[in-house]
């Protein structure tokens, strides 16, 4: 049995011997109604035991100055909004009821946050510059891209992803009539050329869409160098098994990539699309890399020898610069920066395909 001290009379109110609707209304009067609203206008009434309030760290409730930084005193309110500065507690494990001038008043309704939700950005910061119009991040809701800008990167989009397509189509007509590799980047470089060098502008995109330049900047710049100073530069490696394996994973890649962003833009992404995205770079990432350092290497014997965009010493600017020792750099390089970037897109595909919240600094 719980007591219930009533500070007007000074007496302890013991049960009565009622019966009918006088005990109704003894409990009514004792230990309070709490109105809940259901559907439509109607109301569900129900007697509610008194209970011990359990209170975590942190909760304003337990008294002092919360995290952030108000003062947490649970006050009843009064129906003009005035409190009447009294406080809550519970006296021998109960919770005292409301005051009469409080009774009419709604309780307040607890919210229960689920587990392991949290705000998913919709943009991508996987170094494409062409991410979604519209995301959130860390409580702060971001500005809509204009209509300008929405535009423009729908029809860049959909222009690289039609022209990788040309490129996929043509390199398997090719393989089909002539059954071999040979020949197949001098039938594809044109197209191949034009399209990863107007790549260029996903720098500039990074202004306008929330995505890291430095990601951005070192995937671009390091196929425009494997095209133009690799590939195009040294005619002996273009028939290597090297080159065609990472022009077939560059193809799938950014058909795959550029698709994502169009149908995102447009607000209708598919799931396939979707999950492609963020599941074929775990293979394709690391296929294009093996292809691109084994291209370099077979590279190495032919700029060695034949002294390529190197500078000797004496010279009018007295500098000296070796082709052939700056390709070695380079493949050093992918030691410490192919681990990010690879581990860079699993944060973001668990971020996108499993929803989870994942903090990290800009760059």
């Amino acid at each position: 049995m719980c007591f219930i001290f009533d500070a007007s009379f000074n007496t302890t109110l013991s049960k009565p011997k009622l019966n009918g609707m006088k005990r109704i209304e003894w409990f009514e009067e004792i230990r309070g109604i709490q109105a809940e609203k259901t559907s439509g206008s109607a109301r569900r009434w129900r007697l509610t035991r008194p209970r011990r309030l359990r209170l975590t760290r942190g909760d304003p409730r337990r008294g002092g100055r919360s995290a952030q930084g108000h003062v947490s005193r649970w006050r009843r309110q009064r129906p003009s909004g005035k409190t009447d500065g009294v406080r809550d507690s519970a006296r021998s494990g109960c919770q005292r009821g409301p005051s009469p001038a409080a009774e009419g008043a709604p309780p307040p309704r607890r919210v229960r946050r689920a587990p392991g939700r949290g705000t998913m950005a919709s943009s991508e910061e996987d170094g494409g510059g062409n991410g979604a119009v519209e995301e959130k991040e860390n409580g702060k809701k971001k500005k809509k891209l204009g209509v300008l800008a929405t535009t423009w990167l729908i029809f860049y989009n959909v222009a690289m992803t039609a022209g990788w397509l040309v490129l996929g189509i043509a390199m398997v007509r090719f393989y089909i009539q002539k059954g071999t590799h040979r020949g197949l980047f001098r039938s594809v470089q044109k197209t191949l050329k034009f399209f990863q060098t107007f790549a260029l502008l996903e720098v500039i995109h990074c202004a306008v869409v929330r995505t890291s330049v430095l990601v951005t900047g070192v995937q671009v710049s390091s196929r425009i160098f494997m095209v133009w100073f690799i590939a195009h530069s040294i005619k002996q490696i273009q028939n290597e098994e090297s080159v065609i394996l990472f022009l077939v994973v560059w193809t799938v890649t950014e058909i795959t990539r550029y698709s994502f962003y169009t149908f995102n833009l447009l607000n209708h992404l598919p799931y396939f699309i979707k999950w492609a995205r963020y599941n074929f770079f775990i293979v394709l990432y690391p296929a294009g890399v093996a292809g691109e350092l084994l291209t370099i290497y077979a590279a190495l014997p032919y700029v060695k020898k034949t002294g390529m965009f190197s500078l000797r010493l004496p010279n009018k600017y007295n500098v000296s610069f070796d082709y052939y020792y700056f390709l070695i750099i380079v493949m050093f390089s992918y030691v410490p920066l192919f681990p990010q970037l690879y581990f860079h897109m699993l944060r973001q595909r668990r971020r996108v395909l499993h929803g989870e919240v994942i903090v990290e600094k800009d760059d």
